[in-house]
């Protein structure tokens, strides 16, 4: 599939919401060619040492709501359905990059090994975060505690890590290699 690119320091994987704020020209028409083909974009990151300047991989997004901020400018809810591969980048008259992607499907992480050490413990945190702060639960129309991934990637979208860190975490091959670095980050003392 040949999709926009939206090269942003946003940090989510798949199953995850997030809400952007769109003011320049070629995002708007990004948003508004994908509205009305019922199609999504890929929100990636920056890469310079890339020749596409983009990264090797992105998540593609479909707008699920919209609205307006108070200065008028445009908000997107969107949902990451999958990881993709980026390849072959262009950049149209807007200057608006365009790839072919294709769809990861494999999980994030293997669980094969039923090892859910720190999952109820990282999943009651996570439900506590989303019952503070109601912003973050209105934006999560679907949460899925029971799931050990789901809990997990939205714990690596919402710390306050560096994209170097959060990437990092996710290359670990397992699960519970996953949840014992994020049990690490709770379990430090203040």
């Amino acid at each position: 599939m040949k999709r926009a690119l939206f090269p942003l320091s946003i940090y989510i994987l798949p199953q995850g919401y997030t809400r952007l704020r769109i003011f320049e020209p070629r995002y708007l028409h990004m948003v508004k060619v994908a509205m009305k083909e019922k199609n999504g974009f890929v929100l990636c990151h920056s890469d310079k040492t890339r020749p596409s300047k983009v990264s090797a991989e992105g998540v593609y997004v479909e707008i699920v709501d919209f609205s307006q901020d108070q200065g008028g400018q445009l908000l997107i809810d969107v949902y990451a359905r999958c990881r993709v591969n980026i390849l072959d980048t262009d950049v149209d008259d807007l200057n608006l990059k365009h790839a072919w992607c294709e769809p990861i499907n494999e999980p994030l992480w293997d669980l094969q090994d039923g090892n859910f050490i720190y999952h109820e413990r990282l999943a009651d945190l996570l439900r506590d975060l989303f019952v503070i702060n109601t912003e973050l639960n209105d934006l999560y129309k679907k949460k899925n505690y029971a799931d050990p991934i789901w809990v997990a990637a939205r714990w690596l979208e919402l710390l306050p890590l560096t994209l170097k860190q959060k990437q990092k975490i996710q290359s670990c091959q397992s699960y519970q290699a996953v949840a014992n670095v994020l049990f690490e980050i709770f379990d430090e003392p203040a």
